[in-house]
Order: C-alpha cells, then structure tokens, then sequence
C-alpha cells in the first residue's frame, strides 16, 4: 500500500514523505500557501497521483460548484465524489449529481471518481459499497475511518476502533470476493492494521496522525495502539515549530513499513 502523509498548514514539508498527495478541498480554497505549496510539488513531481478530498470528515462546507472549480484548477488524479456522513441514499444521489457534472465540464476523462459509501449500518454501508462496484465510472473506493466503524463497531467512537471495524469489512468483504475495485483507507488508527492487507485490491492509505502523534510526542515504535483524537482545527491551526521532526519522519517510516509487509511477502516469494 502507498501512503499519502497529511500535515497542518504551518508547516507542510512532512507532505514530502509521503508516496502520494492528498489535497483537502477546504484547504485549498482557504490558504494561498497551501495552493503553492501543492503546485511545486507537482512542479517537482509532474508524475506524481494525487487524490482530491472533499473535505467531509473535516466536516467542512466544500460545494459541489467548489469541488468542480478545483478538479479545473488541479486537475488532481482523482477526486472523492461528495459523500454525507452515514447517510446511503444522499451519498449515492451525490455521487450521480457529481458523475453528471463531472462529465458536463468536460473533466470525466482526465479526473477519476473515488466513492465514499456511507450508512448508518452495516447493511446501508454494504449496499452502497456494492453499488458504488457496479457503476463503471467509479474507479477507487474508500474505507472511511469515521463511517466504517459507524457501519461495523457502532459502540466504538471519536477516533477508536478504526483498525478492528475496517479489518471486519475487509475480511467479509474478502470472503464474499467483493474486493473488486482499489481501496483507498481514509484516516489511520493503530498503523498495524495496514499489516493484515493480503489482497492486492488495498491500494493505499493517508493520514495526519504520524504528524499528531509527534506533536504528542509519541513514538510508533514504542507505542503504536494509543489513539488520541485529532482535533478538528489541527490543521488550520497548530503550530508546528517546536514539533520534534525526527519524530515525525519515524512515525512515517514505521507506517510505511506496516503498509509493505504484504507487498515485501508477496516479492519474496
């Protein structure tokens, strides 16, 4: 699995240290330096995949008129279609409302959609994943770290039970040969889970926690499984000067290392 790493405006460079860009919408229209900052990277890394975010776990009000405005500024790889937290039939509506638009601003060919199911059970989050399965225009799925756990560990929240409520929809869907489509898992929670993948149809996964988790002064390496809740506003306002960088880039590396071993299993043998 690659590994998009997110990072609060003051300081963006651990961005640099992940395989991919992930671009937050809300960020995008509010800061001029993060809009700079993403075009040098592209600048720099012209080949480089980048997956727009709409901004819904942040809880931001990023329009669909935004979105589209933004697919025509960036032009990213991809872009997750407009999704309502635990709402099926709203996330799939959207879904279609956006494809449409998408395909009447001419940018269907050039960007890919990326679909987010949602439900408030594991019975709507299973029917608007199959769903999302049969439309040909959606290219990436996702496994959020907010509605997956809503769907699979209702009893488990704020940021908590992440790994064992995206390990329980991966082994069924696994089982029932449902994982016909990349997975992209959005958010991290214990960085061990990425270990478990052995289905090549996990294709990736970003977070800001590695960066959280130095701000916090804790080491993957010596503790992996606390889970503290990323504020909402961290990115927009944390100030990351006095934050220990080495720690940042370990946290990183150690989360790297999880998202390979299947991919170090399978080259070996």
């Amino acid at each position: 699995m690659d590994f998009y790493v997110i990072s609060p405006l003051s300081n963006l460079e651990p961005m640099k240290l992940g395989d991919r860009l992930f671009v937050l919408a809300h960020l995008w229209v509010q800061s001029e330096e993060y809009r700079q900052f993403i075009y040098s990277q592209i600048d720099e890394e012209y080949d480089r995949w980048i997956t727009l975010d709409n901004s819904a776990a942040e809880r931001a009000l990023v329009t669909e008129d935004i979105l589209i405005q933004i697919c025509k500024d960036l032009l990213p790889s991809e872009v997750i279609a407009p999704d309502v937290l635990f709402d099926k039939d709203a996330t799939i509506q959207n879904a279609i409302n956006f494809k449409a638009r998408m395909e009447q601003e001419g940018l269907l060919e050039v960007v890919d959609i990326f679909f987010c199911p949602q439900g408030k059970t594991k019975e709507d989050w299973l029917e608007a994943y199959e769903w999302g399965l049969k439309q040909d225009w959606i290219r990436t799925i996702g496994f959020s770290k907010i509605a997956v756990p809503q769907a699979w560990l209702p009893e488990w929240k704020d940021d908590q039970g992440i790994k064992e409520a995206r390990h329980m929809a991966y082994d069924y869907l696994k089982e029932k040969n449902l994982l016909l489509k990349p997975i992209h898992c959005l958010g991290q929670g214990d960085p061990t889970e990425f270990a478990y993948y052995d289905h090549p149809a996990m294709r990736s996964t970003d977070s800001v926690y590695p960066v959280f988790a130095a701000v916090n002064g804790q080491d993957f390496n010596v503790d992996h499984t606390t889970r503290t809740p990323t504020p909402h506003n961290f990115l927009e306002t944390y100030d990351m000067s006095q934050v220990d960088m080495g720690l940042v880039e370990s946290n990183v590396e150690y989360l790297k290392k999880q998202c390979r071993v299947f991919h170090s299993a399978a080259y070996l043998y």
